[in-house]
């Protein structure tokens, strides 16, 4: 079993103990000396621990990891649109859609880790139907062809760099709104914020970006 296979990773193991002409000493390797090899141990278990079954089982064909990334320009008229929820701002966000940099950076990163077509392809800026379109029915489209090709949102970690406004008062409403638009648990999703420090794109209100990591399982057959 997995388990067993770690706990004789980190079992202790005397040593021999070491001889002198008048008295053994029983020898004790300081705590450094040991862990470099149960590491090793632990690097030699790792296939077999892919492969087991069990409460350590680690089945990596059912877990899927994906990068979406999205920046728009800054004009000036509010609100900003950032993540379904509209946050007093004296700029907004300029683009096709409704330019909600956060969701369509959380959209990329849901199509990539199930490998499918990113949003440009999906929902391209050279139709009409998706000027001004609201990007929750865009996420929720993506979402669907995730959920179609059987796999689930594991968690998503988000972040969003932007000079203004402080996104802290606004976090907990963002969270909520992505949970619901995906059907998942507030503690599924994670947002933070960064600033440009003033300085570039970013620092100088130019520009909003936004990254999000997302981690899918596969559904159980």
């Amino acid at each position: 079993m997995a388990d067993t296979r770690l706990a004789h990773c980190f079992s202790y193991h005397p040593r021999q103990s070491a001889k002198s002409a008048k008295i053994r000493v029983p020898f004790v390797a300081p705590q450094s000396t040991l862990l470099a090899p149960r590491l090793a141990c632990l690097l030699r278990q790792i296939p077999a621990i892919i492969r087991a079954e069990g409460p350590w089982a680690i089945h990596a064909n059912q877990l899927r990891i994906g990068l979406g990334e999205d920046s728009h320009r800054l004009a000036p008229g509010g609100p900003l649109r950032l993540g379904g929820v509209d946050v007093p701002h004296d700029r907004h966000a300029v683009g096709h859609s409704d330019a909600d940099v956060l969701l369509h950076a959380i959209t990329d990163a849901l199509l990539g880790a199930a490998g499918l077509p990113d949003i440009g392809v999906l929902f391209p800026n050279t139709e009409e139907a998706n000027r001004g379109r609201d990007s929750a029915e865009m996420l929720r489209l993506a979402y669907d062809r995730v959920t179609a090709a059987g796999y689930r949102l594991a968690n998503l970690d988000a972040v969003v760099h932007a000079q203004r406004p402080k996104l802290s008062p606004y976090k907990a409403a963002i969270v909520d709104r992505v949970a619901a638009i995906l059907g998942v648990e507030p503690n599924q999703i994670n947002v933070k914020a960064k600033t440009g420090e003033g300085v570039g794109p970013v620092g100088q209100e130019e520009l909003i970006e936004a990254r999000c990591m997302a981690l899918l399982e596969k559904n159980e057959p």
